[in-house]
Order: structure tokens, then sequence, then C-alpha cells
């Protein structure tokens, strides 16, 4: 069982999901719907204890399907009074197995995304090297099997928002591997910063266009850019990667900023105007909005655009340099 939580009309709501098996295929379903409160379904019956009401344990049941009670209370504890979570250990998600072989392990992994195994890599060591993540079977990738892409996706997100806004260009130039493109080795692994800005974007927007294409990662075919991966595409763009703890020492603060995010190439900036044009505003509208906004507004038109999978991504790529020209500008 896993929590998904899903805005509705701008409110988180949560759902007790989980995965399973099909025609050979891995799908999700839902087992209870919990709502926008779901501490309500927590009681207290006194003293340092707590338990989940009956009515999910018995809805679940209802409807044939199995529930461990242990599983949910795992589950429930983030809803969970505070103080008393500062009292009781938390429940046990999953029990041990004891000593696992490397070739094992390897069997038992075979059949998990390289993007996801580099994406926990990153969440759990915040590692730019990840040259031995083929070689070595670390176990807790073992999370990851027998999961639906729902349900993964939705371990992922949570283990994301724990990320500091300074490491999530990092994050992203990691995951999708995009140090393979350059001969520098040392620059690639060590000061991502100092590497050929249009090059490195040419990369990323390859690599997520792929990514998009894989049936392995996504088993449908899709048209546009799928839900699960515009986050990776605003990270990107509007984040920057960290100042080398070496050289953050050695500049006064007011370069320091200038020196270390060198400035965009003139030839690959559009004009205001015609960026506007590209997302559907107008100049004046573009004026009003602040950068929250426009990124929202950009997510809507990344969800319909088209990246032309034979390896043409022009329409992709020309409204991602309009939302990048326009982000740029704007300074609240």
């Amino acid at each position: 069982m896993y929590l998904e939580k899903k805005k509705i009309d701008g409110v988180d709501h949560y759902f007790i999901k989980e995965s399973f098996t099909e025609d050979g295929k891995l799908k999700t379903r839902t087992l209870f719907e919990l709502g926008p409160e779901p501490e309500k379904y927590i009681v207290y019956p006194g003293g340092n204890s707590f338990y989940i009401h009956e009515s999910i344990e018995l809805s679940i049941l209802e409807r044939g399907y199995k529930v461990d009670t242990f599983e949910l209370e795992a589950l429930m504890w983030e809803f969970v009074n505070p103080r008393l979570r500062m009292v009781l250990r938390q429940p046990d998600k999953k029990k041990s197995h004891g000593y696992i072989s490397r070739s094992r392990l390897r069997d038992m992994q075979a059949g998990i995304h390289i993007f996801d195994k580099r994406r926990l890599h990153f969440l759990r060591f915040g590692s730019l090297d990840q040259s031995d993540i083929e070689k070595r079977p670390y176990r807790f990738f073992n999370i990851l099997i027998d999961k639906s892409r729902e349900e993964i996706e939705c371990l992922i997100d949570e283990e994301e928002r724990k990320l500091k806004r300074n490491q999530l260009k990092s994050y992203v130039y990691t995951v999708f591997d995009l140090q393979r493109y350059f001969k520098d080795k040392q620059t690639a692994l060590r000061t991502p910063v100092f590497l050929n800005r249009d090059k490195l974007e040419d990369a990323f927007l390859e690599e997520l266009c792929r990514l998009n294409a894989d049936t392995s990662f996504i088993p449908e075919k899709r048209s546009s850019l799928h839900p699960y991966l515009v986050k990776y595409f605003i990270m990107f763009y509007d984040n920057e990667f960290p100042m080398p703890h070496t050289q953050r020492r050695g500049h006064g603060r007011g370069r320091t900023s200038r020196f270390f995010y060198p400035p965009r190439e003139t030839s690959s900036d559009m004009s205001i105007r015609k960026a506007c044009s590209m997302l559907g505003l107008t100049v004046e509208e573009y004026n009003r909005m602040s950068r929250k906004e426009l990124s929202k507004r950009f997510k809507q038109l990344a969800h319909k655009c088209h990246p032309d999978k034979g390896g043409s991504n022009s329409e992709f790529v020309e409204l991602c340099k309009a939302y990048e020209s326009l982000m740029k500008a704007k300074t609240f």
C-alpha cells in the first residue's frame, strides 16, 4: 500500500492505493479515499496510544482486497498527533529479510528502470558521481521492486520534496546523466556550473524527450510531455548549480553571482514580445505576472506541446527558450 497526494481544487486530497499485477503488467488501484483531512481517521483512546478507525480496514475488506493492520498504521503515521509521535516509535513498514548476496540482488533488481535507480541514488547520497550504479546493486533499490509506475512516482516525489533548492539543478543534471555529453570529465563531475550552457541545455532536452518516449519507463505512448516529467524541466530552468566551495571563499559577495553564473549567449535569447507570443501572453499580461504564475503557465503549455520523437524537437525547444528568456527577464 502507498499514499497518493493529489490537488483537487487547490486542496491536497489523500488516497490509499496499491500496486497489483494484471495480465503480466503492474497497475494501480485505489483502496480508500481519505479526503483532505486524513487525520480524522486517527482515533486516540487515551494515554499514549492511537489506532486507525475501523471504517478504513472494513471498507477495503468489503471490496475484496487484503489489508495489513500494521502496514496501515505505518502508512498513516504522518497524520498522528506530532506530540504523540515524539513519544511513540514509528511502526516498521517492511520487515528485514536478512542477508542477500550481490548476485541475488542483481537478479531481484533486473526490472528496475535506470532513471529510478539514478533518482534514488542521488536522494540517498546527493552525489554527482554515479559511476558504480550499474555495477553495484544497492539494497535500498529493493523498495522499487513490484511497484507500479504511479507508486514509484509517489514514493520518489515525497523524497524529492526534501531536496534543498540549491540541490535541484544538480539533481536533474545527475539523474538524466548529462555529464556523459562532455569530454572534460573532471569539470562534468565536480563543477558542472562551468560547462557550456547551450550544450548542456541541448543535452537535457534530448534526454528529456528520450525518456518521454521510453515505453519501459512510461508504458503508454504519448504525443506530449508526460506530467511526471514536467517538474524536471521546471527544476532545470528555474535553478542554478551551487557555487564551488573553494571559489566561494575566494571572492567577495558582490562578485560571486556574476562570476559563477555566466550570462547566457545572447544569440539564444529571443525578444520579450516574441517569447510572450509563444506562451500565449501579451507583454502587459507578462508584466503583471509573478515568476510563480509564469511557471504555472508554462506547465500548462508543456503538457500540450508535442516533442517530435524522431529527434527534431523544434517546437518544444522553442517553447523552452521562450520560457527561459521570460524567466531570465522577470525580477519578481
